[in-house]
């Protein structure tokens, strides 16, 4: 597939016919093949991406849904990146919604690889998104706020390092980004400009007290901790004081130590800092 040879069009229509009847294949590994396949094209015809467009992203997103397979969702996404970055946003059609929505559904999978590669694509789609598709996309990134802003610290340094590349480069900072400070900016923001979506950054963090991932219950926490910190306590009255009491002090019981820790020292804040009297 990677073969020049490849962009003289009647070779090239026999091997995309082949390949969409493997694609269906019951065997997992030529159905990995199949996508590995349908990426290289940008190596081998790359004149051909745009003219085979429609073709290659149903086929590719339709492997985003192989629940049988791990290694095909993964080579669909490294194809998804390389076709992605031949076209431009509106050559992605109404493709643009299903692949947005399938990409965020891996952003919390326990496969260290689908984790990051989903986040990878996110940051093209991102790059992509120039008119028609920029108000729905902004509405799926807040969706998703809280999930990137507790990823940034990754219980695995790859997958976190990856992330922290790709919003720093939407941000476009030339500087190592570190979360703890844009998460106590982005705090600061809404404690001043939007007290809705605090709500929303809250509710959803405390969420991931549960979270499998020791380090992930940690941040969530330790988030927890800085919206508390940096936000006047008279105008939060969606807070539940109570409810959040309990589940630190389930946190102080956890397994993990760092967990604990964290737990405890939010306690001790809000102790110390008289919340409990207001």
């Amino acid at each position: 597939m990677s073969d020049p040879m490849l962009r003289e069009k009647k070779l090239l229509k026999i091997v995309l016919r082949i390949l969409e009847e493997r694609s269906q294949d019951r065997n997992s590994i030529v159905r990995q093949m199949v996508v590995r396949g349908l990426g290289n094209i940008v190596d081998g015809a790359p004149v051909k991406v745009k003219k085979h467009k429609k073709f290659l992203l149903d086929i590719l997103i339709k492997a985003l849904n192989d629940t049988s397979s791990s290694e095909v969702i993964g080579e669909s996404m490294k194809a998804l990146a390389k076709v992605l970055k031949e076209l431009k946003e509106k050559d992605i059609g109404s493709s643009f919604k299903d692949l947005t929505q399938q990409i965020q559904t891996y952003f919390d999978d326990e496969d260290d690889a689908l984790r990051s590669m989903a986040f990878v694509l996110f940051g093209i789609l991102a790059q992509l998104t120039k008119k028609k598709w920029k108000a729905y996309f902004a509405k799926q990134v807040r969706k998703s706020w809280v999930t990137l802003l507790l990823h940034l610290q990754d219980p695995i340094p790859k997958v976190s390092m990856r992330l922290q590349n790709v919003i720093n480069k939407h941000l476009g900072g030339t500087d190592e980004l570190k979360p703890e400070e844009l998460q106590v900016d982005i705090c600061r923001h809404l404690a001043k400009e939007n007290a809705e979506l605090l709500e929303n950054l809250y509710s959803t963090t405390i969420t991931y007290f549960s979270c499998s991932w020791e380090e992930i219950r940690a941040v969530a926490a330790n988030l927890a901790g800085i919206i508390l910190e940096h936000t006047d306590t008279q105008r939060m009255k969606w807070l539940d004081l109570k409810h959040l009491l309990m589940s630190l002090q389930v946190l102080e019981k956890d397994p993990s130590p760092t967990v604990q820790l964290v737990a405890t020292e939010i306690l001790s804040d809000i102790y110390s800092g008289g919340v409990l009297e207001e």
